[in-house]
């Protein structure tokens, strides 16, 4: 009867663990995309920053991801310095359209994006020259 009853929990977990793989191979083609939702080069073009929405988590009712990207691949950003900016879908809107409204001053020392709310994000050039 012991047997029988190891069994039986062997198999459940078994099942258990064949559904959760499944799960996570068909939510993979649902991955949200990363768009670029607003863009500024820097003089000379060597630099590009960048407002990447990574869209919602699959979580309901999940807000938007919106990170600033930094770095020299405006096509595809990849390898860079990203900063996380906070989830607020009342300030930038569904589609992230009042990030555009933003300006960016790049200087020697760094750049600064300057939100049309007047709030400022400074990145040192340390933090994104070089790659990272």
């Amino acid at each position: 009867m012991r047997r029988r009853s190891e069994a039986l929990l062997a198999a459940g977990g078994g099942f258990l663990a064949g559904l959760l793989v499944a799960w996570m191979f068909s939510a993979m083609p649902f991955a949200p995309k990363r768009q670029v939702v607003a863009r500024w080069d820097a003089p000379g073009g060597a630099y590009h920053a960048l407002i990447v929405d990574e869209g919602p988590a699959r979580l309901p009712r999940s807000l938007h991801r919106w990170r600033l990207y930094l770095g020299h691949d405006a096509a595809e950003p990849s390898y860079g310095h990203y900063v996380s900016l906070p989830e607020l879908p009342d300030l930038y809107g569904e589609d992230g359209a009042k990030w555009r409204e933003s300006r960016v001053s790049w200087t020697p020392a760094g750049v600064r994006l300057t939100f049309w709310t007047g709030h400022e994000l400074f990145v040192p050039a340390q933090a994104y020259e070089g790659g990272r």
